[in-house]
């Protein structure tokens, strides 16, 4: 039987090789900012996935403006929650089979079918684009589609991690994964702002599309050690509810996802009402909306490679208290905010503390989590990360359309506000403790 992850009464967030607290620590810390780039494996893995990611968040620029520029004359901010709605939905009902396939079958090959997929997803969109026979229905049902094939994507993707870096590096990658994803949120944006207004949307969807193709290469070339476990004598729902057994047990563990519940659900709206924001409020274009969706990505960037240098005595458990504090606070800065240049600032913070909260949950999941495990319980990270998004978006969406994008927003940040209070006068509930296999 795998054991639990959890030799030992030590905070296993704490992966990084020990670094002395000597005149050399320091230059030996800036080395090891970049330490996972030593495998082979995580190089292929980490830039194939950049180039995807920018695509893909070329796309998601370019579909929120089309939505919003299609429905500007009615409600934009309830099509844009729908729209998010069904983005999302498909992890919501789906993630927690993904994981058991993501434990069960080859990771790298189902990731790999998947993201071919998704390019035939991309292409579709552009050839509608192009031909002006694109609609609101049309849009939400290939989010859909998209939605369902990347709710099998996120745990596999998740899991793959230890798969390919030691374990002493993997806070490292997961922070320089981070750190990729949201290079892709800066600069996806910015180049699909300047495609979209020189060539149009169709040519964004093209772009993005042709990505996929890297990631496919970068994937083929790797190879990951995924360790193959026997199968329990476990039922069907025994064994696709184990994850859920194993977090019950796990004190800790569970908080951390309720910590990433909090901010996916009341922080990540304002992603959704952005367009409205960005043209409503602060009187911007499809330009000046890239940079504000840029600048969060940038901040995001910024908080990965915080994390990624952190030294191992660090604890863990203050930098989602003060994460989940700092987005709730930038995010309030952010709705009361008129000024265009002041909200890209407000909207950097934001994107800065929820990736340091994110990458250090993900981190802490991924690090206790038995192996045989591991898909599941990041199954239900991707849960409470993502699969809360829909209803996330389709509240905010409505209640940006009843009292304003900004009181939607202004709502979200008071909750996490409420919530880090509660998280810093309870100091004990995101600590390490023993706990058993399950």
């Amino acid at each position: 039987m795998a054991n639990s992850g959890n030799e030992n009464n030590e905070d296993t967030f704490s992966l990084e090789a020990e670094v002395e607290a000597t005149p050399g620590a320091t230059k030996e810390r800036e080395r090891n900012t970049f330490k996972s780039f030593r495998h082979r494996d995580y190089r292929y893995f980490w830039s194939g996935a950049l180039v995807s990611n920018v695509g893909t968040w070329m796309q998601t620029v370019a579909v929120g403006w089309v939505v919003y520029d299609i429905s500007k004359s009615g409600n934009p901010s309830v099509t844009l929650g729908i729209i998010n709605f069904l983005t999302f939905l498909p992890t919501t009902l789906l993630t927690l089979f993904a994981g058991l396939f993501a434990d069960r079958f080859n990771r790298k090959r189902l990731i790999i079918a998947a993201q071919t997929l998704l390019m035939i997803q991309a292409f579709v969109l552009a050839r509608l684009t192009q031909a002006n026979d694109i609609t609101i229905m049309r849009i939400g049902a290939l989010v859909l589609f998209g939605g369902i094939v990347t709710a099998f994507v996120f745990p596999a993707w998740q899991a793959m991690m230890p798969d390919i870096v030691p374990r002493d590096s993997l806070l490292n990658a997961v922070a320089l994964n981070a750190a990729q994803f949201n290079s892709a949120r800066l600069l996806g944006p910015l180049l699909g702002g300047l495609v979209f207004a020189r060539y149009g949307a169709a040519e964004v969807f093209y772009v993005n599309a042709f990505s996929f193709l890297f990631v496919i290469l970068a994937l083929a070339v790797i190879h990951p050690q995924q360790t193959q476990h026997e199968r329990s004598g476990a039922g069907p729902v025994g064994t696709l509810t184990a994850g859920i057994r194993y977090v019950r047990k796990n004190r800790r563990v569970a908080w951390l996802l309720i910590s990433i519940l909090m901010l996916s659900v009341f922080g990540m709206p304002y992603i959704t009402l952005m367009p409205v924001i960005a043209a409503e409020v602060l009187g911007q274009g499809a330009t000046g909306y890239s940079v504000l969706m840029g600048a969060s990505g940038l901040g995001a960037v910024l908080g990965a490679l915080f994390v990624a240098s952190l030294p191992h005595h660090v604890r863990r458990d203050l930098l989602i208290r003060f994460a989940v504090l700092g987005m709730g606070a930038s995010l309030l800065a952010f709705s009361l905010s008129r000024s265009y240049y002041l909200s890209v600032g407000f909207v950097a913070l934001a994107g800065a503390s929820f990736l340091t909260g994110a990458s250090t949950v993900m981190t802490g999941a991924q690090a206790t989590a038995p192996p045989r495990l591991r898909g599941r319980v990041m199954a239900l990270f991707v849960l409470c990360f993502i699969g809360m998004q829909p209803f996330s978006s389709l509240a905010f969406g409505w209640l940006g359309g009843v009292i304003g994008p900004e009181s939607a927003i202004i709502i979200g940040a008071i909750m996490l506000l409420i919530y880090a209070t509660f998280l810093l006068m309870k100091p004990g509930l995101l600590k390490p403790q023993k706990d058993t296999d399950s």
